[in-house]
């Protein structure tokens, strides 16, 4: 019986938890038609981190936005676990700017998701506990986001998410503002949760290096309108050594490469 169990396991960590076939998105600026996004091809297994990178102005967060259930003017297929994207308990998005509210205290904002999902204040207030001292907020849980650095909103904003035990994790480039040695740090707390849960993640991100850190796949696009031009399957991801390893630095070299002279992205 566990045999057969561990094999459903297995099964189901193979299954590709995100499909996109033919995505393209077309929107109007101007009274003009823009291409922002032409037969976008992306599937990313369950259980695995995918690390979306570009130039400026590519569509990323497009992407994001349609596999968030947010934007609904597409055309294409687009599946999560073989259903349309839609609002649902099972995805979660963290953005650059953290969306935290400023005049709620840490732990309000960890609890808002809770609250607005309906559940019981006394097993909101025993979530939200524990994912703050899961995450190290617990000393913090009184402050407003205007005490906090950046580093601590970020972990704020990734409280709020996994506090609502989500399937899927989106992220749109959630630590460009933060400072090289805090950006790491943030990375190496992605890898645990991805660790402790078994989350998919999908993470947008201008960064090369963190996009070969944390990505088992890693998505090129190219400019507008976008498309993913690369695929790379990734085997150095979720290595904490990996940083100070040639291969790290040859992944990555190449990948700088492979960004370069793809021109001005579509305005």
């Amino acid at each position: 019986m566990k045999k057969d169990k561990d094999k459903d396991k297995d099964k189901e960590m193979d299954m590709d938890y995100l499909s996109i076939e033919g995505l393209n998105v077309v929107y109007s600026q101007n009274g003009q038609l823009t291409n922002a996004l032409k037969d976008v091809q992306l599937s990313l297994p369950s259980g695995q981190i995918g690390a979306i990178i570009g130039p400026s102005g590519c569509g990323k967060s497009t992407l994001l936005s349609v596999v968030a259930g947010l934007n609904k003017n597409y055309q294409g297929q687009v599946l999560l676990k073989g259903a349309s994207p839609r609002a649902s308990n099972e995805v979660a998005l963290i953005l650059q700017e953290y969306g935290l509210l400023p005049w709620k205290t840490v732990h309000d904002n960890v609890k808002l998701g809770l609250q607005f999902r309906g559940v019981s204040n006394t097993e909101a207030e025993q979530r939200t506990e524990g994912m703050l001292k899961q995450l190290g907020l617990l000393q913090l849980l009184k402050r407003f986001p205007i005490q906090l650095s950046g580093g601590q909103r970020q972990r704020v904003a990734i409280a709020r998410s996994l506090v609502l035990n989500p399937e899927l994790l989106l992220m749109d480039e959630p630590f460009s503002s933060l400072d090289a040695l805090t950006r790491e740090e943030m990375q190496d707390l992605v890898l645990n949760v991805w660790q402790e849960t078994g989350l998919t993640i999908l993470i947008i991100t201008h960064n090369i290096e963190e996009a070969v850190f944390l990505g088992h796949k890693i998505f090129v696009m190219s400019s507008c309108p976008g498309t993913i031009s690369q695929e790379i399957n990734n085997p150095l991801a979720g290595d904490y050594e990996a940083r100070g390893k040639m291969e790290f630095l040859e992944v990555c070299n190449s990948l700088r490469l492979s960004l370069r002279g793809r021109g001005e992205a579509c305005r």
